[in-house]
């Protein structure tokens, strides 16, 4: 059973800023990964903290708009949690990692997108990561 605590929760720990890179963050699926990268965040973080998260990713003219929106009404949503979150596109990017403050960086091998497509919208697994199948992917953390 594999989540994204169960990963790398464990390093998230003690961070207030995070650097996020996936160049592949655009359709909703790969929001939705994103999305559940900042609520593990939100639920690890200490309640006094103010976390700062910074997510660089790749898009194309065809899903601009419609990312700008999902990552403004994320942003919006994570304020009251003491989460201020930015984002910046880059056509250059194409390392997939989690930079923190806190002494830890987490290279992912295939980006956030490490699990297979559902059976539906209905389907369990789409709100618990646990019952989701697996692509093949790597996971690295160094201390750095």
């Amino acid at each position: 059973m594999i989540s994204y605590k169960g990963l790398f929760g464990d390093y998230l720990v003690g961070a207030t800023e995070y650097v996020i890179r996936d160049p592949y963050v655009r359709l909703p699926y790969q929001i939705r990964n994103f999305v559940e990268l900042c609520r593990l965040i939100a639920e690890i973080k200490k309640e006094d903290d103010e976390v700062k998260i910074h997510l660089v990713t790749f898009n194309t003219e065809e899903h601009l708009d419609s990312s700008k929106q999902a990552f403004d009404e994320l942003s919006d949503s994570l304020i009251d949690l003491g989460i201020n979150l930015t984002h910046e596109f880059s056509e250059t990017q194409h390392d997939r990692c989690i930079e923190m403050n806190n002494g830890w960086k987490i290279i992912l091998g295939r980006g956030l997108d490490i699990w297979q497509k559902t059976s539906g919208r209905f389907d369990i697994a789409e709100v618990y990561q646990e019952k989701r199948l697996c692509k093949e992917f790597d996971l690295t953390v160094v201390r750095v």
